[in-house]
Parts: C-alpha cells; sequence; structure tokens
C-alpha cells in the first residue's frame, strides 16, 4: 500500500505553492499553506538547486536520500538540472598523492650502470631499494644528483683543454657512472671514471674511445612519454594545492608531503637532465700495458677498495656535505653485509653514491644544498601548523620529527666545520698522523667506533623520518569537513 503523505515513513509535501527563494507563500496563490509545513519550506530553500517533481507534489533531492534511507518505497521520479558533488573522497586524497609520489621517486632516478649479471627482476630489485632510499632521503638524493652534475660538468673543462671539443656534460655523466672500462693486460676489466679517463688520455696510455652523443642516446632508456606524465602530474598536483590555498581550503598532511617530494624531484630532473636513464652496458678500452707501468704514484694492487685507479681521484672536498654522509652510512650498514672472500678483484660498477667532482665543491653549491635543507624541513615545520591533525598528539609527533631530522642536520653541518678545522690536531695529537679532512681522522677509527659513532644519528634520522610519514596517514582517519571539499576552479575564471 503507497504511503500516504504526512505518514511517518513519508512527510508533508511541499506544494508547487510555495515560494523556495523567501519561503513564503507565493502571491496571488489560491493553495494555503500550514503552519505544519515550515520545516520542509526550509529544508526545500536548501535544495533550490534539485527539485523533483512529481505530478503536483514537489519534494528535493535530499529528501530523497532520507526517504531511501528509511527503506520507504520511492515511485519513479523525474529530475531537472542536478549539478555534481563538489567534494572528494579520502581514496581520492590517497591515490592522488601516492600516484604521484610513486612518479616522482621512480622517474627521477638515473642508476649508475648495474653489474651485468643483475638483468631483469634484479635490476628491478636494485631500482625499488634506491626508490625507497628516496622516500626516506628524498634531500640526500638531490644533494647527490648535485654534486654528480658539478663532476660531469669539470669534467667538459678537463677535456676540452685535452682538445676534445665534442665533450659534454653528457660524456661526462656516462663517464663517471661506469659507462667506459678499462682492460689491462694483467687484470680484470674495470670502470673509470671522467677524471681517471683525463688522465690515461693525457699520459697517452690509452686513446678516448670514439664515444658520440647517438652513441649514448643508443644505451638511454629515458622514456620522454614517462617524464613528461610525471611532470603533468607534478604541475596539476602543485596547481590543486594552491588552488586550495588560494580558496582557504585546508590541505591535508599527505599533500604537503607530497609537495615536498616534488620540491625533491624538480630538482633531482634538474641535475640529472643529461644523465643517461638505466644504460645496460659500457665501452670496453683495451690498455696494452700492465697496470704497474702506468707510473701512478701510491699505486698499490693490494689495497685499493673497489678499483686499482682510484688512487688518482683527488681528496674529498671538505665543502662537500654528501662524502661524509654516505661514509657514516656505510659505517653503519657494513656490519650487516657479507664479507666478500678469495682475491681481491676490481669491482664492476661505479656505486651511486660516489660524486668526487676533481676541481672541488665551490661555496656556491655548498650553501645551495644547505638552503635546500632549510626549505625542505621549513615546508614540514612551518606549513605544518595550519594543518588539520586527528589529536594533538599526532600534531606533536609530526612536528616533532620534522625538528629532529632539521636538528640533525644542523649538528652534522656545524660538526663538519669544526672537524675539518680541528682534523689536523687530531690526526696529529691523537692517532700521530697527518690528516687534512674530517674523512682522513675518521678514517683512524677502528670499525667498532665508527659503528657506534654514526649509528646513533642514522636510526635516530630513520625513526624521526618513519613518525613523521606514519602521522601523516593516521591523520586521514578523521579530517575536518572542509578538507574534502574540491577546488572550484570556476572562481579562478574571469567574471561579473
Amino acid at each position: 500500500m503507497p504511503n500516504k503523505p504526512g505518514s511517518p515513513c513519508m512527510p508533508p509535501p511541499v506544494y508547487l505553492g510555495q515560494n523556495y527563494t523567501t519561503g513564503l507563500s507565493v502571491p496571488n496563490s489560491r493553495i494555503g499553506v500550514r503552519k505544519a509545513d515550515r520545516t520542509i519550506w526550509r529544508l526545500a530553500k536548501a535544495f533550490t538547486s534539485s527539485i523533483v517533481y512529481r505530478q503536483f507534489e514537489v519534494i528535493s533531492v535530499g529528501e530523497l536520500g532520507s526517504l531511501t534511507m528509511s527503506g520507504c518505497h520511492l515511485p519513479d521520479f523525474m529530475c531537472g538540472w542536478v549539478s555534481g558533488p563538489n567534494t572528494r573522497g579520502t581514496i581520492d586524497i590517497i591515490y592522488s598523492c601516492l600516484s604521484t609520489i610513486w612518479l616522482c621517486t621512480w622517474t627521477c632516478l638515473c642508476l649508475n650502470i648495474p653489474d651485468r649479471h643483475e638483468s631483469g627482476w634484479r635490476f628491478l630489485v636494485y631500482k625499488f631499494r634506491w626508490q625507497a632510499f628516496a622516500i626516506f632521503f628524498p634531500e640526500v638524493l638531490v644533494a647527490s644528483a648535485a654534486e654528480q652534475w658539478m663532476s660531469a660538468r669539470q669534467s667538459v673543462t678537463a677535456f676540452n683543454a685535452l682538445g676534445f671539443d665534442h665533450w659534454s656534460v653528457r660524456h661526462g655523466f656516462f663517464a663517471d657512472m661506469g659507462g667506459i672500462m678499462i682492460a689491462p693486460r694483467d687484470g680484470d676489466c674495470f670502470p673509470v671514471n671522467s677524471c681517471q679517463l683525463a688522465y690515461l688520455v693525457r699520459h697517452a696510455y690509452i686513446s678516448l674511445p670514439q664515444l658520440e652523443m647517438d652513441d649514448i642516446r643508443a644505451v638511454n632508456k629515458a622514456d620522454g612519454l614517462a617524464r613528461a606524465f610525471t611532470l603533468g602530474q607534478v604541475i596539476w598536483f602543485t596547481l590543486s594545492c594552491l588552488g586550495r590555498a588560494t580558496n582557504d581550503i585546508s590541505l591535508t598532511p599527505l599533500e604537503l608531503e607530497t609537495l615536498a617530494f616534488i620540491l625533491c624531484t624538480i630538482h633531482t630532473f634538474f641535475f640529472w637532465y643529461h644523465k643517461p636513464l638505466d644504460p645496460s652496458r659500457s665501452i670496453v678500452v683495451p690498455l696494452e700495458l700492465n697496470l704497474s707501468q702506468l707510473g701512478v704514484l701510491n699505486l698499490d694492487l693490494n689495497t685499493y677498495k673497489r678499483t686499482p685507479l682510484e688512487v688518482i681521484d683527488p681528496l674529498p672536498d671538505p665543502k662537500s656535505l654528501v662524502t661524509p654522509f654516505w661514509f657514516g652510512f656505510r659505517c653503519v650498514i657494513e656490519p650487516f653485509e657479507r664479507a666478500s672472500s678469495g682475491p681481491r678483484r676490481p669491482h664492476l660498477t661505479v656505486p651511486n653514491s660516489i660524486a668526487n667532482p676533481p676541481d672541488g665543491i665551490g661555496w656556491m653549491l655548498t650553501l645551495y644544498i644547505i638552503f635546500f635543507q632549510i626549505t625542505y624541513y621549513g615546508l614540514h615545520i612551518g606549513v605544518g601548523w595550519l594543518l588539520p591533525f586527528p589529536t594533538t598528539v599526532e600534531f606533536y609527533l609530526w612536528e616533532g620529527a620534522g625538528i629532529v631530522n632539521a636538528g640533525l642536520i644542523a649538528i652534522y653541518v656545524i660538526g663538519l666545520s669544526l672537524g675539518s678545522h680541528f682534523a689536523p690536531w687530531i690526526g696529529k695529537n691523537i692517532f700521530h698522523r697527518d690528516a687534512s679532512t674530517v674523512l682522513e681522522v675518521a678514517n683512524m677509527l677502528p670499525l667498532w667506533a665508527k659503528f657506534f659513532i654514526h649509528a646513533p644519528f642514522v636510526f635516530t634520522y630513520l625513526l624521526a623520518r618513519i613518525v613523521g610519514l606514519a602521522s601523516t596517514f593516521s591523520s586521514l582517519r578523521a579530517l575536518p569537513v572542509v578538507a574534502f571539499q574540491a577546488v572550484s576552479w570556476s572562481n579562478f575564471l574571469p567574471h561579473i
């Protein structure tokens, strides 16, 4: 039996005589308005843009939802113009943020040439590990890319001085990432960087291989479409966040974290723009000499760490902020790695962490990296005060994690400055050896001392980073209603 108007399941109808704009009866209308219908008039006034007609009765779409939820049987209704919802859901926030973070941390990675035995799924796992590093240490990846870019630029100056005007930044990147290997008569082949290659060419030990730009592009797997898609996603996400800020619509902590990844990605894209992406093979140049015949000072084929010609490389610049980090990071993870056995053999790859510009690092690059760190953590700490969090505890965890990491960076920079200043005194009076940099002093320490000095900093940094990321995702469980409001882009168009 159909529900009658006025029954518990069907509220009193609103008649055509009701004026939904003013809440009063239409003039000259012969239909009376009862006092009991005033509540329905107010509901109808709130939904004037969505009116549904059934014969001579009019009810709002909002009432349709309440009737449907109450289990009432609704006959067929005819709807007029219904505007789309200007809202978004939690899954929309998660999808847009995570997809942007994944694109940023995947497409920006230009890793050095891997071991030829690491192909297929092994290389995929290798790249996933570096993607995880980019998520936990995105600012370190930017600093590493900046110093590699500086090394590639300085290689252009070195080879132009030798008369090779065709040598470019792309050539320098290819050499520094292990793209050129030499094969001596008395040993296995191993990669040489641009500094070592310039030394061998300058002393006529080898001839510079014929390496044209097209040859590098042939091994470059850079997908222009993927990078263009990432750039489009970055632009769309950034404009969306700027639109929310302009309209005074709240951002979520996850969106702010995504903006921080975008900031890192833009800088990494700039420094690695000319670096080949995922080349799978190197060029092998035969060396018609034994390594002992090269005349390299301090060459010891029994004590090198990675390759025999690493003694040609200059000492790390004291102004470098990346080299000491990687030194401490390796001191922490080396005890957990499997020790190699058998005769000493040169490594076939160049680590992605190595960046040693032969002419050093200028103060401009050092100041740029420091300013970038301030911007990165300032974005977390400063804007974080304006973001909604479900509880005060989660807010303090977010802010505390950012402050701890920023404090560790400050201690790191101050410690490097003081260590470089007192390194000669420490080496002479404590270890009774000559030292000019803080890394030389650190190398004098025993393995257990290296671990216990660097481990607290690395683990504290990782813990603070994990807490910050966890607070980012936990905040999605309770957000204010305004956070789910979408941007009204029509408000940005010129209009009267």
